[in-house]
């Protein structure tokens, strides 16, 4: 087992190449680094408004939880409503200024028509769902038949 010696020259052909494969590695690292950071970043930042558009076209054909609606402007909210008893029912609403709206107009923006039968309906007691695919406009139905034949007349 003889060792051979290397040369001077041999020997800086060696380091050059394994400079470059060290460049290459700390390279590959830092870039993956820093597409990971910004990627986190960005759905950090928007997270509440991905979940929102997400809302718009799961929910389509779907009851929408009641917590997740604005009952004076009839929108999908993209935040948790507040929940506020009036008359005995439960409403939510997006902030105090639609309550108040609600109250001083309580007839008018309280009920609405099914949107199906066309019957009026108390907009606590009614199922929910969405007018259109991507869009967050809601409409109110009186029970699961109506809410099922609205959306199968929709197909």
């Amino acid at each position: 087992m003889s060792k051979k010696k290397l040369t001077k020259r041999e020997l800086h052909e060696r380091q050059i190449i394994e400079d470059k494969k060290f460049k290459r590695t700390l390279l590959i690292s830092f870039s993956s680094l820093f597409v990971f950071i910004i990627l986190y970043l960005v759905f950090h930042v928007f997270w509440n408004d991905t979940k929102y558009a997400y809302r718009q076209y799961a929910l389509f054909g779907k009851e929408v939880p009641v917590e997740l609606v604005c009952m004076n402007g009839n929108k999908l909210l993209n935040h948790t409503g507040k929940k506020l008893l009036y008359k005995g029912k439960t409403y939510f609403f997006c902030n105090q200024k639609c309550y108040d709206h609600l109250v001083n107009h309580f007839q008018e923006d309280a009920f609405t028509p099914d949107s199906f039968s066309g019957d009026t309906i108390c907009k606590a007691d009614a199922l929910i769902g969405l007018k259109n695919r991507g869009e967050p406009e809601i409409i109110y139905f009186q029970n699961i038949k109506t809410f099922n034949q609205y959306y199968k007349s929709r197909k």
